[in-house]
C-alpha cells in the first residue's frame, strides 16, 4: 500500500486487503519476531510476525524502513519483517530466521524473500552514523548508511541464496509522489498514522 490508498488505520489496512482477519505489530524498530495465530490489534511490540494459520492477515507499516516478506513455501509458512535502522543494527533478519527454525524447522534454503521499497544508500542520512550505529560502519558513506546493503550481507550471512532474493527498488524519499516518507517531509502525516504498508496472507 502506498500513498494513493491513503492508509491511516487498521480499518483502512483491513478494507485494501479484504482481511477478514487482521494482525498487527506495536512496532518498536527492533529485532523481536514473533508467531501470530489469531486476530491482534497491534497488540504484540515485535517487529517480525510469522504464522501457518490460513486466511490471517499479516501486516506492517513503514514510511521509509526497510520491509520483507519471508514465504516457505512447503511448509506453508509467511513472515513478515519490519527492518528500521535499528532493527537492521540489531540483525532483525537473524531473529526472524531463527523464530522460523524453532518454530517450523525452516531453514533459509527453504524460503523465498521478497523485500519493498526503502530509502536508497543516498538517502538514508544520520547526524553522526558511527555513533548512531556502530555495528554498521562497514556500510557507512559519510553521513549515509547503506541500511540495504547491510540487510543483503546478514541475509547472505544467514546462508540465504540470493537467487532466491527479490528488491523493490524504489527509494520512499527519492518517490514522494508515490510513498509516505518520513525522512522526505512527511513527518507530521506519518505521526498521524499515514504510511506505507505491506501485507500477506496464506490462502
Amino acid at each position: 500500500m502506498t500513498r494513493e490508498d491513503g492508509v491511516s488505520s487498521d480499518e483502512d489496512f483491513a478494507r485494501l486487503t479484504e482481511a477478514k482477519k487482521l494482525v498487527g505489530l506495536q512496532q518498536e524498530h527492533g529485532n523481536r519476531a514473533v508467531v501470530v495465530r489469531e486476530i491482534s490489534s497491534r497488540i504484540l511490540k515485535a517487529d517480525a510476525l510469522a504464522t501457518d494459520v490460513k486466511n490471517l492477515t499479516l501486516s506492517v507499516r513503514f514510511a521509509d524502513c526497510q520491509n520483507a516478506v519471508l514465504l516457505a513455501p512447503k511448509h506453508r509458512v509467511v513472515c513478515l519483517v519490519h527492518a528500521g535502522w535499528r532493527g537492521v543494527r540489531s540483525r532483525i533478519m537473524t531473529s526472524a530466521y531463527a523464530l522460523l527454525r524453532d518454530e517450523w524447522n525452516i531453514r533459509p534454503e527453504d524460503t523465498l524473500v521478497g523485500l519493498g521499497p526503502a530509502l536508497c544508500i543516498n538517502c538514508a542520512e544520520f547526524t553522526d552514523p558511527l555513533s548512531e550505529a556502530p555495528e554498521l560502519r562497514a556500510f557507512t558513506h559519510g553521513r549515509c548508511i547503506d541500511l540495504r546493503g547491510a540487510l543483503d550481507e546478514e541475509l547472505a550471512d544467514i546462508g540465504l541464496p540470493t537467487s532466491q532474493i527479490e528488491r523493490l527498488p524504489d527509494c520512499t524519499r527519492c518517490r514522494p509522489e508515490i510513498y509516505f516518507t518520513y525522512r522526505g517531509g512527511d513527518k507530521e502525516l506519518v505521526k498521524n498514522g499515514f504510511v506505507n504498508g505491506m501485507s500477506v496472507r496464506l490462502v
